[in-house]
Parts: structure tokens; sequence; C-alpha cells
């Protein structure tokens, strides 16, 4: 295609780095010497896809398929030699012929197809290194958020550092905080997708860059005061230490309880929003949950994150604050107590995200330090027997409850005021509030109990004549 319209192309970015890594995507990466709406607009056609500009300042445009994308690009500079040089790590400033690459592509190919790659920085060596290097010394000044996306690489795709590298973060991560809010979202979002949040976490702290993140929260200071009980040192010990148990609960969700196990799976398929799967707005909230809620609302607006992750995420924090331990004891589907149907109605419409971030906090390591090592497996390890059953017990509660509706009281405001010559207004709702809480949990059966509950809430806060 691009021969029929007299335009030179190549492979670039991370398409030709995964083909590296024997990683198989259906994805392309393509710069093009010509125009890119041109190419993009003729691949949509060939293929019956459409297509979108990605940023028409930049002559980036998407073609989209079912299982696949191509992303064309209009060369940056003169040359493919001069749009390598602008690109961010040595791994990604490589080039192949389209001409080239459509003919055999597939993981391992680009061993057979080395001699004709453009590899002007040592990419292809790097690559076999798992070595990640920068292309030039204004790597972060030309884009800070290439501060975060090193460690994605290292997170996710096995790279380490070069020492050079590593020390140009540690000595420029606060330009971080010139990145934009929503990229900086995204790319958080990208690391936590491939699970490990604990250790994605402990590299950002160890490069310098969690301060950054979350100036709000973390300073040098509590850095240097955690083990004496800074706020902050505190609150990030913990939430690593939940992050890590969370894992362990998110590979397995049936593991916590047999019987909400498909529910528990189903919801977790069920993105939070556009950006955030939920299993990645866990790990966030779970990052976040541990500060106040102020806090918490300030940086997820910092981040321009949706009102849905805003409204988990203070869940959470309220839940956390205004049930003083985590997990209640539930007695039986049939009669389960108040606490646990405070809990559930505290913790809606996020009963099942609080609860796992719950168990995950409650078998959270004790260990010392800042930064407890990971434990894999800790859950296996070191069971708690009770708080295993009161988080299972809930489950099971919350799956019943959805699937067959909440215990509906028998009494309705209408037929207080009926029965008891109730009028409208704030004792009608307490009252109601107090039988239903009651007949949720068991504590009264049929009409008549329910409203004997109800009569003696009057007798209690009317005065006697």
């Amino acid at each position: 295609m691009l021969q029929g319209l007299g335009i030179e192309g190549w492979l670039v970015g991370g398409s030709l780095r995964d083909l590296g890594l024997g990683l198989s995507s259906p994805d392309w990466d393509v710069v093009v010497a010509g125009d890119a709406a041109l190419v993009a607009g003729q691949v949509a056609h060939a293929t019956g896809r459409p297509w979108f500009a990605l940023s028409e300042r930049h002559g980036a445009y998407r073609v989209v398929g079912p299982s696949w994308h191509v992303d064309v690009a209009a060369l940056r500079g003169a040359s493919i030699g001069e749009d390598l040089a602008l690109r961010d790590f040595t791994v990604n400033a490589m080039a192949l012929p389209v001409a080239v690459a459509s003919q055999t592509i597939s993981p391992g190919a680009l061993d057979r197809m080395s001699g004709q790659v453009i590899d002007p920085y040592g990419g292809l060596i790097h690559l076999k290194e798992r070595r990640l290097v920068a292309v030039c010394p204004r790597i972060f000044q030309d884009d800070p958020l290439r501060l975060l996306r090193a460690v994605r690489f290292c997170h996710v795709l096995g790279f380490n550092l070069s020492p050079a590298l590593e020390t140009r973060i540690r000595e420029q991560a606060a330009l971080l905080d010139r990145a934009a809010p929503e990229r900086i979202a995204g790319e958080l979002a990208l690391t936590l997708e491939a699970g490990g949040a604990g250790g994605a976490v402990r590299q950002w702290e160890r490069l310098g860059l969690l301060a950054v993140l979350l100036p709000e929260a973390f300073t040098q200071a509590d850095a240097q005061d955690s083990e004496s009980g800074s706020e902050g040192g505190r609150s990030l010990t913990a939430a690593v230490a939940t992050l890590d148990n969370l894992e362990d609960l998110l590979r397995d969700p049936e593991a916590c309880s047999e019987e909400a196990g498909p529910l528990l799976a189903a919801r977790l398929r069920r993105p939070v929003d556009g950006l955030l799967s939920r299993p990645v707005a866990l790990r966030l909230v779970g990052l976040l949950g541990f500060f106040e809620e102020r806090t918490v609302v300030e940086l997820a607006r910092k981040w321009r994150l949706s009102s849905r992750f805003l409204s988990l995420a203070r869940k959470v924090a309220r839940t956390r604050a205004s049930q003083g331990v985590w997990l209640p004891k539930v007695r039986d589907l049939a009669r389960p107590g108040r606490e646990a149907i405070l809990f559930l109605w505290s913790a809606a419409p996020w009963e099942p995200e609080v609860i796992f971030l719950a168990m995950a906090a409650e078998k959270a390591s004790a260990a010392r330090g800042r930064f407890p090592a990971a434990a894999p497996g800790l859950l296996r390890s070191s069971r708690l027997p009770e708080g295993e059953d009161r988080a299972g017990s809930l489950l099971r509660l919350w799956a019943h409850r959805t699937a067959t509706g909440a215990a509906r009281c028998p009494l309705d405001g209408q037929a207080l005021q009926r029965e008891l010559g109730l009028a409208p207004g704030p004792e009608l709702g307490r009252i109601l509030a107090v039988v239903k809480l009651a007949w949720e949990a068991g504590e009264v059966s049929g009409p008549e109990g329910a409203l004997a509950l109800a009569r003696e809430q009057i007798r209690r806060t009317r005065p006697s004549r």
C-alpha cells in the first residue's frame, strides 16, 4: 500500500520492541515520510475499519480493528534517523521498513531481520540484556512522563535500569510534576494493570517518584521520620502491605468465598470506568485508602479521575473511618446481625470492593520498616481463620442479598403513620431506619414484631404522660 502511494514507512517503537522480546502483538506503530492521514485513511478503507485522529497537531492517527489497531504517525524530522533521536529509550529507538516487516512478523522474527533493523543506539543489544538506556540526556526534560514509563517497562517487561538512567531519574524526579495529570493517571493504570502493585510502589519510592506522586501524603520528612511514627510513613507502610495481600485475593477470588466466587469473578471483569479496570481501581484505592478522605479526594481530582473512582475511594475511606474495625462478624444469612448490615449499608454500592480491601488490610504484615519486602503466598502461609471467616461470611451475605434482594421490611413509612399516628418528619425517618435495620439483621420477625419495635422506640423517645 505504501509503495503504491509512493510513501516510505517504518515499523517502530513498542511494536518492534515487543517482537524482540518474543511477545506477540496484533498492534502496529508505523511512521511514514508523508501524509499520515492519507495512509491511515487508506488502511481503514482496505480493512473496512474506522479511523480517527490521535493528534492532528502531531500528525498521528489510529485505525481500529476488532482485536488490533494500527497507529500511523508522520515522521518527526527530515529522516528516520532524526525521528529515532527524539525517542525515549534505545529499545524503542529502532525501525524496520514496513516492506520488510510485512513479510514475516512473528515472535522471534526480529533476530532473523536484525541486519535490516535501523538501530543507531544499540537497542537490539540492550533488548537482549533487558537493559533500559536513555537515547539522550534530555529524555525527561522533553517528556517528564517518561519517568513513570521507565518504571512501567521494568515492572511489566522485566527491564533493568542502566546505572546512568537510574541516577538521572533520581536527580530529575521532580520534573514529573510537569506532566499532565490525566497522562499520569493513564501511566499509573498501565503499570498497575500488570499486578504486583506493591512492587511498583516500592520502585516509585526508591527512585524518589512517590514523593512527587503523593506530595500531600508523603514528604521527605515523613520518609525520615517513619520509624518514629510519622503519619505518612505509617500510612504508606500499611498501604503497601495491603497491596501485597490484595494480589492474592485478586488472583483467586473464589478462595475468599466459594459461594460468592462466580459473582465476584464477574464483578472483577467489569471496569470501574473508561480508564480503570476494577483490579486497577482496587490497587489504586489500596494505595490511597489509608489516607484521610480529604487527601484522597485531592489526589483523585488532581489526576482527573472519574466520579466513579472517586465514589469508590471515598467509600473506602469513610467505611474505614466509621466502622473503627474493618470486618464485623456475620451470624448466618437469616440472622446476620446489625453490625454486618450496618457494614454493608456503609459500603454500598461497593460492598465487595470494600470487603476485599478490608480483608487485605487485616492480613497486612506487621513487618518492620517503611516498605517491607513482598511475601508471596502470604495469605496461604499465614492464615487468619477468624478474619477469613468474617470476610467470607460478609461476601456470602452480599452475594445472597445481590441474588435475592435484601429482606424487605413489612412496614413502610405510610404503615407507621397509619398504625402509630406518626407525622412525616425526622422522628418517622429515625424509627423507620431502626425497624429496617432490625428486620434486615434478623432481630425481629413478622409485621407484629416490627410494629412492637416501633412502639418501643416511641416510648423511649417520648416523655411519659
